[in-house]
């Protein structure tokens, strides 16, 4: 294919990312997706520029957004908490109000292959309680931590604790609904914990295709 009609397909599909085309899917990221620009920005860095058959978009592992997002938090002053499963990004601690919050999410959503963004944030505790309950929300978190390494029920599960003021944050991913609900018991009987939050994702079962065994 020559040089000029090649710039001229190239064109064309550039020109039919920016109408939303779905060539790139959109991401959702804080209840926005990612614009036609974006998109095309994409295509100019990942499509080889003397074809336009072959182009591939990078797939970025949940480690690395996960170092990212936790970098440009600590950069931006930021003390969360932070993980990223199947690239989903959560957000978990104390803030001191809305602004903060919002402050923390937009910041978020600057890191480059999340799909989207989950919080929970709780009140800032007061100067006065603020020792007592980490000292206590430390205790928490190696008693439920200790007692997930101890059950085989759980091998093989990627799961993290987050304690915040005695409510305890599950993050990750279980092998099975088995699996989750193990986790979520064994936190919710750890003396001293106030509540549970699930956020443990189960792979879905694979498709009933309807195929039937030939005898």
């Amino acid at each position: 294919m020559s040089d000029k009609a090649c710039k001229a397909v190239l064109a064309a599909i550039l020109s039919a990312l920016l109408a939303g085309c779905a060539i790139y899917p959109a991401v959702q990221v804080a209840g926005g997706a990612m614009t036609g620009y974006d998109a095309a920005r994409l295509a100019d860095e990942y499509m080889p520029r003397n074809s336009v058959d072959g182009g591939s978009l990078e797939v970025i592992p949940d480690s690395q957004m996960q170092r990212r997002l936790r970098e440009r938090l600590e950069l931006n002053d930021i003390h969360l908490s932070a993980h990223v499963i199947d690239a989903k990004a959560y957000l978990i601690g104390q803030v001191s109000d809305r602004n903060q919050a919002d402050y923390a999410v937009r910041t978020a959503a600057t890191v480059e292959g999340l799909k989207n963004i989950t919080c929970k944030f709780y009140p800032q505790a007061r100067p006065d309680d603020d020792a007592r309950d980490a000292a206590n929300d430390a205790l928490l978190l190696k008693e439920v931590t200790g007692r997930f390494g101890k059950t085989r029920r759980l091998q093989g599960a990627d799961l993290r604790v987050e304690i915040i003021r005695a409510n305890a944050i599950l993050v990750g991913r279980a092998r099975d609904y088995s699996q989750k609900t193990a986790a979520l018991a064994i936190a919710a009987e750890t003396s001293g914990v106030a509540d549970v939050v699930d956020y443990i994702s189960v792979p879905e079962p694979p498709a009933d295709t309807g195929t039937v065994a030939s005898k």
